[in-house]
C-alpha cells in the first residue's frame, strides 16, 4: 500500500509532538517537517555554551498542571531524566511600594502581609455579587467580584507572569477558566474554591508518573527543557527540511501543495503548527474570517536576559519576583533559576537569573543596562555578572482577548469543512501553555485519525 504523505509546518513543540502522535498511529505514513529556521524546538531553547545552564524559553512545568506533558515524557522514556524542585521555589515575591514583598504562604502571613491588605473583606463578601454570563477581561472580572486591591496586587502580576500582558485586555475564560466556571456554576468564587478544595482532598496526592514528588512541585529535565524536543526528534520517523518557510498552501481535490521559499511539496494532509499570524496569512483565500481572527491576535515579544554569577549574590531565595503594571518598572520580573533547580548549577555557589522585559525595540545593550539597573535597585546586586546572554523572542505569547476561544471554537469546524486536508495546531488554539500545545496536537491527530480510519 502506498504511504500517505503528511507535511508538518513548524518544528516547535506543537509540530514535533504532532509528528510523534502521527508516528504512533501508523507506520504507513511518510512525515515531512518544514522548519523556517536552522534548528528545532521553537521557543524551547536550552543553552549550555556559556559555562552556565541557561533557559531562553519555557523553564518549569508544574506536576499537577502538565498531565499530557508527563504522559509524553513517559512514552519517550524520559521519566528517569526528570528533575523536580524542592520547597524553596514556593517563596515568590512582588515588587511593591519600592520594596520586595513575599507572597503569603499560610493563613497567618495572609492576614498580616501588606500585599493582602483589603483582600479579606473582598473574600468574605464576594458571594454577594451577582454572577454574570459571558466572557470579559480578567480586570473586569476581578474588580466586579472582588475589588481593586485584589486586581492590582494579585491578578495583575499573575497575568504579567503567564502572558507578559495586561489584565485589562486578557480574557478571563482563557487565563482563569476555572474561576469563571465557579461563578457560573455556584454563583461564587469562594464557594467554588471550597468545593474544589474538598474534592481534591479525596484525590491522590501524587502523580502516577512522579510518585515521589508532590503535585505542587515543579519539574524540568536533567539537560533542560530542550531535552524533550531533542527526544522527540530522535524518536520520530520524519524528514526535516530546515530554512523552508511556508508561503502558500494550495488544496486540490486529493492533495495539498505547500509552496516554500525554496520549492514545492505535495502531501495528502498538512498540519500547520506555525504562529497565528503566519497561519492566518496562509489561508487568506479559503477562509478570510479565520485569517481576520488570527492576524488580529496580538502576540507579545519578550526579551530574555540570562545572568550567570560564579558566586551566590542573591539576598533572598525562592522562585523570583514580578512587577505589576502600576509600578511602571522597566522589567516584567526576575526568575531565580539557580534556586529552582539546583541540579542545573555548574558551580558550587553560583547564581543564575533570568530577567524578562517586554520587547519595545530596545537594543541588546539598552536591555542589558535596564536589567542591570533593575536588579541593583530591587535585589541590591551591584556586582557585574560573569556571563550575560541575550535573546529576543519575537511574537512569543498570544494575547487572548475577550471571546478569542469562543471564536476559535466556532471557526475551526468551518475551517475543517472548507479545507479538510489541513489541520491547525499551536499556542493560539486552546491555550498558551506547553501542556495545552501538546494536548492540542494529540487531540488534533486523534481526530484526524478517526476521520481517516478507512485508509489505514
Amino acid at each position: 500500500m502506498e504511504k500517505k504523505k503528511v507535511i508538518i509546518l513548524g518544528a516547535g513543540i506543537s509540530g514535533l509532538s504532532a509528528a510523534w502522535y502521527l508516528s504512533q498511529i501508523s507506520s504507513s505514513l511518510d512525515i515531512l517537517i518544514l522548519e523556517k529556521s536552522n534548528r528545532i524546538g521553537g521557543l524551547f531553547h536550552t543553552d549550555h555554551t556559556t559555562g552556565f545552564h541557561f533557559e531562553k524559553g519555557p523553564r518549569t512545568f508544574k506536576i499537577n498542571r502538565c498531565p499530557v506533558t508527563l504522559q509524553l515524557a513517559e512514552e519517550l522514556g524520559l521519566l528517569r531524566e526528570i528533575i523536580w524542585s524542592g520547597n524553596l521555589p514556593r517563596n515568590r515575591y512582588l515588587w511593591w511600594n519600592e520594596k520586595l514583598h513575599k507572597f503569603p504562604t499560610n493563613v497567618i502571613s495572609f492576614l498580616w502581609s501588606p500585599l493582602t491588605k483589603g483582600f479579606i473583606k473582598a473574600l468574605i463578601t464576594e458571594w454577594k455579587h451577582p454572577a454574570k454570563k459571558g466572557d470579559e477581561t480578567v480586570w473586569e472580572f476581578v474588580i466586579r467580584r472582588f475589588n481593586y486591591d485584589v486586581a492590582q496586587r494579585l491578578f495583575d502580576p499573575m497575568v504579567v507572569g503567564i502572558f507578559g500582558g495586561d489584565p485589562r485586555l486578557i480574557s478571563i475564560r482563557a487565563l482563569f477558566p476555572i474561576l469563571k466556571e465557579w461563578e457560573e456554576k455556584y454563583g461564587s468564587i469562594t464557594k467554588g474554591f471550597l468545593k474544589d478544595w474538598l474534592q481534591k482532598k479525596k484525590e491522590p496526592k501524587r502523580s502516577p508518573y512522579l510518585p515521589d514528588a508532590p503535585l505542587s512541585a515543579m519539574f524540568s529535565f536533567r539537560e533542560g527543557v530542550e531535552q524533550l524536543t531533542s527526544a522527540l526528534l530522535a524518536k520520530i520517523s520524519a524528514s526535516i527540511y530546515y530554512q523552508h518557510e511556508a508561503q502558500e498552501i494550495v488544496q486540490t481535490e486529493k492533495k495539498v501543495v505547500v509552496k516554500t521559499n525554496q520549492g514545492e511539496f505535495t502531501a495528502d494532509y498538512v498540519f500547520c503548527a506555525l504562529p497565528a499570524l503566519q497561519a492566518g496569512n496562509l489561508f487568506i483565500k479559503e477562509m478570510p474570517s479565520l485569517r481576520k481572527e488570527l492576524i488580529s491576535l496580538k502576540s507579545e515579544g519578550i526579551i530574555i536576559l540570562n545572568f550567570g554569577y560564579k558566586e551566590n549574590v542573591l539576598p533572598i531565595e525562592g522562585f523570583g519576583y514580578l512587577t505589576p503594571h502600576c509600578t511602571r518598572e522597566n522589567i516584567l520580573g526576575v526568575v531565580f533559576d539557580s534556586s529552582i533547580f539546583r541540579q542545573h548549577n555548574k558551580h558550587p555557589q553560583e547564581t543564575r537569573l533570568t530577567i524578562k522585559l517586554k520587547d519595545l525595540g530596545q537594543s541588546e545593550e539598552e536591555a542589558k543596562q535596564i536589567a542591570l539597573l533593575s536588579i541593583r535597585r530591587h535585589l541590591k546586586i551591584s556586582i557585574q555578572p560573569d556571563v550575560i546572554s541575550f535573546k529576543r523572542a519575537l511574537s512569543a505569547i498570544p494575547q487572548y482577548t475577550v471571546g478569542h476561544l469562543e471564536r476559535m471554537e466556532s471557526l475551526y469546524p468551518e475551517f475543517q469543512q472548507k479545507i479538510p486536508r489541513c489541520y491547525l495546531l499551536g499556542n493560539y488554539r486552546i491555550g498558551v501553555s506547553v501542556d495545552c500545545c501538546i494536548r492540542c496536537s494529540k487531540e488534533t491527530v486523534q481526530n484526524w485519525h478517526k476521520s481517516c480510519l478507512t485508509t489505514f
